[in-house]
């Protein structure tokens, strides 16, 4: 099926809503420290994740995972 909308794309949507509710498999795959919060913005051209983490001393640091889906056409 050709995608029609890419701003954002329903495969976008859902590919970062799951990417959100794998954050307790991801946190046990850290070598240190720990999920401390989960924000998803889904409504933009690029959805994104952000967690937000805390290291073992303490400090508080954020990865923006960023969905990003290529035209059509691209992909070979």
């Amino acid at each position: 099926m050709k995608t029609k909308n890419y701003n954002p794309s329903t495969l976008e949507v859902s590919f970062a809503k799951a990417f959100k509710e794998l954050a307790p498999q991801l946190e046990d795959r850290l070598a240190s420290g720990k999920v401390v919060g989960i924000t998803s913005i889904l409504d933009t051209d690029n959805p994104m994740v952000i967690y937000k983490l805390k290291d073992e001393e303490d400090d508080l640091h954020e990865v923006v995972v960023q969905i990003i889906q290529r035209p059509d056409g691209l992909v070979g």
